[in-house]
């Protein structure tokens, strides 16, 4: 575990040559020295020789369940920055160095079955957004900007990204990524997105589709250039416009 942002993104940046898969949890509710205090995993490919015998066999799937959905009110910021301080005291000071399966690995929610129920009736939204590297001090600006407001989030992660797909829109560039699962609830919370989306823009990056629910069209163009490539594409292909979504509409992706 690390005791505040910086460290966590220097020993990150320092491992890319040496891990495919960084990872952090990352503490959105601290402020001052330990703002941003994270949990790190890293990870490599295991060989046949890293691996016994038992752990060859399909880990059997998890029988830990959310039983029902607790009131939306049980969710705030005290709540959660009791569980972020008992999450981040749970994790060792020192590496730590095991095999573990895919399933456990790259997806460790899926270890609780309905997790999405923890946030009570009214759900939460996604929040995920990409900036190169040369603006990394983005993510510390919107980590502030999280605990200032007050928006909850205990899942908070932060990943390193690699080279960048060649499709029009795909979502990865080479940088920082930071993903959050943040309640649906406060007043402020739209307000604070919409800030957070223009400070994304301003810093060369752009907001993941697959898990938006209301970015604005007037920063598509900005967050992907090649816009007018998939456009462009898209007419050639589907002149008759059938295929669109809610998302495409509401984005302009495709036109009205």
């Amino acid at each position: 575990r690390y005791d505040d942002l910086a460290s966590v993104m220097d020993t990150m940046v320092k491992g890319d040559a040496n891990y495919h898969y960084s990872v952090a949890w990352v503490d959105c509710m601290t402020r001052g020295t330990h703002l941003g205090r994270a949990i790190l995993t890293r990870g490599e490919h295991a060989t046949r020789d890293h691996v016994d015998e038992a752990a060859l066999v399909a880990p059997r799937p998890s029988r830990v369940r959310v039983p029902v959905a607790p009131p939306s009110g049980l969710l705030n910021r005290l709540s959660v920055r009791a569980f972020n301080e008992l999450w981040f005291r749970s994790a060792p000071r020192h590496e730590v160095r095991e095999a573990q399966s895919i399933q456990s690995f790259f997806h460790p929610l899926d270890g609780v079955a309905d997790w999405n129920l923890l946030y009570g009736k009214r759900g939460f939204v996604q929040y995920q957004f990409v900036v190169p590297d040369e603006s990394a001090s983005t993510i510390e600006t919107v980590i502030e900007r999280l605990a200032r407001a007050n928006v909850a989030s205990f899942l908070g992660v932060l990943k390193r990204f690699g080279p960048a797909n060649p499709a029009p829109l795909s979502f990865p560039q080479p940088g920082w990524t930071l993903a959050l699962d943040l309640p649906v609830g406060p007043r402020s919370l739209a307000g604070v997105l919409d800030g957070l989306d223009e400070l994304v823009v301003a810093a060369g990056g752009r907001v993941y589709f697959a898990k938006d629910a209301r970015l604005k069209s007037e920063h598509v163009a900005a967050m992907y250039p090649r816009l007018g490539e998939f456009q462009n594409l898209k007419a050639r292909l589907d002149p008759q416009g059938q295929l669109t979504s809610d998302l495409a509409r509401r984005l302009d992706l495709v036109g009205k």
